[in-house]
């Protein structure tokens, strides 16, 4: 039986299965994760996870491997997120090298697994959110609409700010605290002066929760800013 010749040469089939087992070798060797590698890999895992604990879920990290030769002057490493901060669930991580100067960036996937909670049924504008309004889901919390509520404390008891359909999730601007003001509705202006307090009516001209700014019309017609002290009373500022 004649044997295999490589490129002609005099090289045997023998000769071939060694050359193909250093090649595997070699590719095994650099495909080698060194320990700078590792402790970044680590590192940037920990910045993640120390990053969405302000979720209320579980985190799923994965971090690509860094090039080698990015990093080899890079000992006193800050991490940091772009793009104002915001967890995505695909993103790179800054990693800024104190010690050279230069800034790397790693890419990494995340999903947080946590509970959320959506509108039962249709909430009417203005209505109070009660226990029955409200249905707990699970999943990413990261695929959620930005300032969607996870938490029933943050939703019994405050009133919808506009008709939330059955099944949305409920977002922050969707609500107001209990003790907030709406827009249209009349209040009682307080000003102080040392240990005098002059009060007036008025009417809100915008929404606001307690300690916000609203824009309130007085009953001369004039417009002026104040703070929210309670559901009914503006304290204003001369």
């Amino acid at each position: 039986m004649a044997r295999t010749k490589l490129f002609g040469s005099g090289l045997k089939t023998p000769g071939l299965v060694l050359l193909c087992l250093a090649a595997l070798g070699s590719m095994s060797h650099a495909n080698e994760i060194s320990g700078l590698q590792q402790a970044i890999m680590q590192e940037t895992e920990d910045y993640l996870t120390e990053q969405a604990a302000n979720l209320d879920g579980t985190p799923t990290i994965n971090v690509s491997v860094p090039k080698a030769q990015s990093f080899e002057s890079c000992h006193d490493r800050v991490y940091f997120l772009p793009n104002k901060g915001t967890l995505r669930s695909s993103m790179s991580i800054g990693i800024r090298c104190m010690d050279s100067g230069k800034t790397e960036y790693l890419r990494a996937s995340l999903s947080i697994e946590g509970n959320y909670y959506v509108a039962a049924q249709d909430i009417d504008a203005g209505q109070t959110i009660m226990s029955h309004h409200i249905e707990e889901k699970q999943g990413d919390l990261l695929k959620l609409p930005a300032s969607s509520r996870t938490t029933p404390e943050q939703l019994l008891g405050h009133i919808a700010n506009t008709r939330i359909p059955i099944g949305r999730p409920i977002k922050l601007n969707m609500i107001r605290g209990p003790q907030s003001i709406s827009k249209g509705q009349p209040v009682r202006l307080q000003v102080r002066q040392g240990a005098l307090t002059v009060t007036q009516q008025g009417e809100a001209l915008t929404t606001a929760d307690v300690g916000g700014s609203i824009q309130v019309k007085t009953s001369s017609g004039k417009v002026i800013m104040g703070t929210v002290i309670n559901a009914n009373t503006v304290n204003v500022l001369f």
